[in-house]
């Protein structure tokens, strides 16, 4: 059985009573592994069950252990569930002889977690081709999905979220469901008991309070090219504990969003795309970062970025952990240094 998108979705809250194993794959690794808990849900119901997750190596270097836990019958009858997380085509082989075996001999219930296949992939051939298995090809979440996701969400914990809210919400959210769903949780905490509908002012101020300000702040500092209180308050959150490689990724954050809003914009655009950005600049940000995007035209950012690239390899090096710091100290001082030169 062959579904994907939508059909997938729908299939993995309500799967065909004949569907012994499932194979679920995509991009998105927080969506494959939503779509899998809703499917091991499904098959559960309200009955006593086992989940048994086994390790790909694991099952690689001892299939009988795969073949028992299929076969076996619970004396107390409980369902049971195995899952395992893939990746491409390493366990067609032991796969192939699973689906291969007699529908009446199997006991348990297999989903088979992977990443991207593409159509000639012979394990997505095999699940599409068994007639007791199910090959789900879940996408990546669109905008449209993410706002069903959160107001449904929002909702199952009692919580309600303004129209404009919602979309300021899912506009600054991560393009991942797994990091996705952890804002969710926070914004369902946040507005626990708030006796009102989340309002745009209560998403911007958990978003403000989520992110580490302060090593935020030194970053701004430094594109804006001010350099004494760049210079105080890089020392200040170094001193302070943050690795100095998460301040060059907050570094590289900035930098990627500043070329997003320069394609956006197009030679010579002042338009104010800053909605459109991941995370957005709000209205009242706006002109400050239109002020930074002056300063750091495209060629100038492409350059700073592949040295941030650069100094984050160094210090993943063998060594390399020692000279991150005063690494990070000389290109922070080049950058406020160079920005403040700029018109």
């Amino acid at each position: 059985m062959k579904l994907q998108g939508n059909s997938a979705g729908r299939f993995a809250k309500k799967p065909d009573p004949a569907c012994q194993f499932a194979l679920i794959f995509g991009e998105d690794e927080g969506v494959l592994a939503d779509a899998a808990n809703t499917l091991i849900k499904a098959w559960v119901k309200d009955n006593p069950a086992t989940v048994l997750t086994l390790d790909e190596d694991e099952v690689k270097r001892e299939p009988a252990k795969l073949f028992d836990a299929l076969e076996a019958v619970s004396l107390l009858g409980e369902v049971t569930i195995i899952r395992i997380r893939t990746k491409g085509e390493k366990l067609f082989a032991l796969i192939k002889d699973v689906l291969a075996l007699p529908p009446e001999r199997v006991a348990a219930k297999l989903v088979l977690q992977n990443g991207s296949l593409n159509t000639r992939s012979k394990l997505r051939t095999a699940f599409e081709a068994a007639p007791n298995a199910a090959a789900l090809h879940l996408f990546a979440d669109s905008d449209a999905d993410m706002s069903e996701l959160v107001r449904g969400f929002l909702k199952d914990r009692g919580v309600e979220i303004e129209a404009d809210a919602l979309s300021d919400f899912v506009g600054g959210l991560p393009g991942h469901r797994s990091l996705a769903n952890a804002e969710m949780e926070k914004l369902a905490v946040y507005a626990h008991d708030l006796g009102r509908a989340v309002s745009s002012a209560d998403v911007r101020a958990l978003c403000e309070t989520n992110a580490d300000e302060n090593a935020r702040r030194a970053v701004l500092l430094a594109l804006n090219g001010q350099p004494e209180v760049a210079q105080a308050e890089m020392d200040r959150v170094l001193d302070a504990g943050l690795s100095p490689i998460s301040l060059v990724r907050m570094f590289e954050m900035e930098a990627s969003r500043m070329l997003d809003a320069q394609a956006l914009q197009g030679e010579g655009g002042a338009a104010n795309v800053g909605m459109k950005l991941k995370p957005p600049v709000w209205k009242s940000e706006w002109p400050a970062f239109q002020a930074r995007l002056r300063k750091w035209p495209t060629p100038r950012l492409t350059r700073l970025v592949e040295r941030l690239h650069d100094l984050e390899l160094m210090a993943k090096s063998p060594g390399g952990a020692g000279l991150a710091e005063p690494a990070t100290r000389e290109l922070f001082i080049t950058l406020y240094k160079a920005a403040s030169k700029a018109a």
